[in-house]
């Protein structure tokens, strides 16, 4: 019953879909969000000096959507679960950028403790379930990506690195699932690496299950102009979207140099017929071991940017 009245109240002409499956029923989009083809348009603005290699400056949301000229449809941001104690302080750094955003809030929880996934215990999921109650009790929609590339960061080679087995990572997602499953306004976000392509049965075992999953999604960052929306995101979303009647949502892309408005138009000119589940997409905005900036950077690439998105 609580998703229903939720969803009336955000978007009533959802009203006549009350037999919607829930991950369909409020997304939390904002209807005046910025929007290129069916396709909602967000950023992960850069944090400044919080993230190793970033050389780019604190960016927030307001800024950016000032250079836009129009308002965001997603904010993403990166926090740190390093301890048995979370208190989501790198996300309320932003806290007020993010309410007044209108923005929804893609909330990237990283387990990064050294005792792994098992670490995760209901205690601490409840603490990750209060921190995002900071943001939905002043209206904020939450898409919670917990551990996203969770395939990528438990390679020893990752830095920051996640500790554990796809089964462990399992069963702490349906444990912070539990957590915030009293939060109508709080989604699970499931969200792996594309890892250079290839089958996507291969992430099956890091799946946690239909009955936690609220939206998928997977990241992806072209190196080249001959890859394209289909090699990144077709398999996965086949498998993972289409099959499941998820959501698909990109929780984060990004190019550089001469790919950068090539990639961004790949992003927003798919055929909705061909990807019918595709919600939105997110960009990061970082300048960190290469310059991925379409907004806050070189003011010929915002020119650019803007006519892609149907801004001039």
């Amino acid at each position: 019953m609580k998703s229903e009245i939720l969803s009336a109240f955000l978007f009533p002409s959802l009203i006549l879909g009350a037999y919607l499956p829930r991950q369909w029923k409020h997304q939390g989009l904002p209807q005046y969000g910025l929007k290129t083809n069916a396709v909602n348009i967000g950023w992960l603005p850069s944090n400044g000096n919080k993230t190793e290699g970033v050389t780019s400056p604190r960016y927030t949301m307001k800024e950016i959507n000032h250079r836009l000229g129009a308002v965001s449809s997603t904010y993403g941001m990166y926090s740190h679960i390093t301890s048995e104690i979370y208190d989501g302080y790198e996300l309320l750094e932003e806290y007020e950028d993010i309410i007044h955003s209108g923005a929804v809030f893609v909330a990237s929880v990283m387990p990064v403790l050294e005792a792994g996934f098992t670490a995760i215990t209901p205690d601490l999921a409840s603490q990750i379930a209060s921190v995002m109650r900071k943001f939905t009790d002043q209206g904020v929609i939450v898409w919670l990506r917990y551990g996203f590339e969770m395939n990528w960061y438990v390679d020893p080679a990752a830095e920051p690195r996640y500790y554990g087995t796809p089964s462990e990572f399992v069963s702490s997602f349906q444990r912070v699932a539990k957590a915030v499953a009293d939060n109508p306004m709080v989604f699970m976000f499931w969200s792996p690496n594309n890892l250079g392509g290839g089958p996507a049965e291969i992430l099956d075992e890091w799946y946690p299950g239909d009955d936690v999953v609220d939206l998928v999604g997977i990241d992806c960052y072209p190196q080249s102009l001959n890859i394209t929306f289909e090699w990144c995101y077709k398999n996965f979303y086949d498998r993972f979207s289409a099959a499941k009647n998820k959501p698909f949502a990109i929780g984060e892309t990004g190019a550089f140099g001469k790919f950068k408005e090539t990639w961004l138009a790949e992003l927003v000119t798919q055929r909705k017929k061909e990807y019918p589940n595709y919600i939105s997409m997110a960009w990061f905005e970082y300048d960190k071991e290469e310059d991925f900036r379409l907004v806050t950077g070189n003011k010929s690439i915002l020119e650019d940017t803007k006519r892609t998105l149907g801004l001039e």
